[in-house]
């Protein structure tokens, strides 16, 4: 698990590789700023203000580093 994004400042930009649509063994490039951390029930993550303006939330558990 990648928890250096979770203890990151808001605001920083972060970049990481995530599976596309979620769940595939492909892996995409996933980045942004970061607005905030979270843990839920299926652990951990941080939610991510991409480039084209749309918000994501991203498990920390998927997420591999860039």
């Amino acid at each position: 698990m990648m928890t250096k994004l979770y203890n990151k400042k808001n605001g920083s930009l972060v970049a990481f590789k995530y599976p596309a649509r979620g769940t595939s063994n492909v892996l995409r490039m996933a980045g942004g700023e970061k607005i905030g951390s979270y843990t839920g029930p299926s652990g951990k993550g941080i939610i991510v203000r991409e480039i084209n303006g749309n918000y994501r939330r991203f498990s920390l558990s998927k997420a591999c580093p860039a």
